[in-house]
């Protein structure tokens, strides 16, 4: 189970990239594990980045998105669990 205010990085050997339209790939290159985002993804993926928590990540989608917390909460949350089970990132130290 996720933990909001535990903080995950991405995983070193992934590589990200801007597509046309919003979308963002994400490359792992050992396992070659490839993953796509969209808009409310790139800006998930942005926050952990920046070492920002899920917690503080959910706060930036409910102002940006104009959603309630459950579920901005609920988005992070799926987001960072799926990109760990693909081991696009992982707990900071």
């Amino acid at each position: 189970m996720l933990m909001l205010d535990q903080k995950f990085r991405p995983h070193p050997q992934v590589v990200d990239t801007k597509l046309d339209e919003g979308e963002v790939a994400l490359l792992h290159l050992e396992s070659k594990i490839y993953f796509s985002l969209n808009l409310t993804g790139e800006r998930i993926w942005q926050g952990l980045k920046e070492g920002l928590t899920p917690r503080d990540i959910s706060q930036r989608l409910q102002t940006e998105f104009a959603v309630n917390a459950d579920a901005a909460d609920s988005s992070v949350a799926e987001l960072i669990n799926e990109l760990s089970q693909q081991k696009l990132v992982q707990i900071a130290d």
